[in-house]
């Protein structure tokens, strides 16, 4: 097995439940996502099976979500699951277009974020959500993240007190959207939570492309959903036309490319010549042998799959 799958979690269920179903699907037990959405969030989360699990690191990690940014009060967690800690009324509050993008653009580029209390990150050699549980509190890291686009696409004044953002949000990885919602409220003055959260892109992965988790465990043909990971990678491909080259690369050398060997980007891009240090997933014969590095005109093996 070698393959990828796009996945739209449902709300309610953890990533690492999604994987526990596509064993069961699959029969496999070789299964990983390339990046966790917590329970509360819905949307593409995309993952590998089978030794396509080997290729994990090398997939764009840039994210696009719709996130929904309740205002007028802050909660434990960041987000809806938690317990309100303060509630302000929001109904005399500028929301104008002006107002609402001289506070978006403040967070646009590189920007510093706090971590959320309740997150998997380490201090002090334990988990945050493990101390938040047990009542205790620790100094939050703050880490440095990209915001490439920050839009708001709707507001919702349903409830005058509390009324909602709609944000279109595209980051690099490692961005916490919660964080972002809090750090939002306070530049407005009043304080918010995210109350929804929809991963619409994670790479080249789009949620229009994406099969509801669901409709796998139903499908009584669910190897139809499955692709080809090298569509997805973010370096090319270079097909190897030497079976002795291929053999000694499956082995761990490193090979000389032949001349007419041909590299094609990993979604059909026009043919490129070899960079210095470049990274490039071999093939030989439409199999994938590995991933390889060009140093001074050689391909070293980095990663070899060992496939039937």
């Amino acid at each position: 097995m070698f393959a990828t799958i796009n996945i739209y979690k449902p709300k309610g269920i953890t990533s690492h439940d999604v994987v526990s179903r596509l064993r069961r699907v699959y029969g496999l037990k070789k299964i990983g996502h390339l990046g966790t959405l917590d329970p509360l969030a819905e949307g593409v989360l995309p993952l590998c099976l089978g030794q396509a699990t080997r290729l994990i690191e090398y997939f764009p990690s840039d994210k696009r979500y719709t996130a929904a940014v309740t205002l007028g009060q802050t909660t434990t967690t960041l987000d809806s699951e938690g317990e309100i800690l303060s509630t302000v009324d929001c109904g005399n509050l500028d929301l104008s277009e002006t107002r609402l993008e001289s506070v978006l653009t403040q967070f646009r580029g590189v920007i510093q974020q706090q971590v959320p209390l309740y997150s998997a990150v380490h201090v002090g050699g334990k988990k945050l959500y493990e101390l938040a549980r047990q009542g205790k509190t620790a100094d939050l890291p703050v880490r440095e993240t990209v915001i490439y686009e920050l839009t708001c696409t709707g507001l919702n004044r349903d409830n005058p007190a509390h009324p909602v953002l709609t944000l279109d949000v595209k980051c690099a990885s490692g961005t916490y959207i919660r964080s972002l919602a809090r750090d939002i409220g306070e530049a407005l003055g009043c304080g918010a939570y995210m109350s929804g959260l929809v991963r619409t892109e994670h790479g080249q992965f789009k949620v229009t492309d994406s099969v509801p988790l669901d409709t796998l465990q139903q499908s009584e043909t669910p190897a139809a959903y499955l692709q080809d990971p090298t569509g997805f990678l973010s370096f090319p491909v270079i097909a190897l036309s030497n079976e002795e080259e291929a053999k000694k690369l499956w082995n761990g050398m490193k090979v000389l490319p032949a001349a007419d060997e041909s590299t094609e980007g990993a979604a059909s891009k026009p043919e490129v010549k070899l960079k210095p240090n470049a990274l490039y997933l071999a093939t030989w014969q439409g199999k994938p042998l590995g991933v390889v590095q060009c140093v001074s005109h050689w391909l070293k093996p980095v990663k070899i799959f060992h496939l039937d």
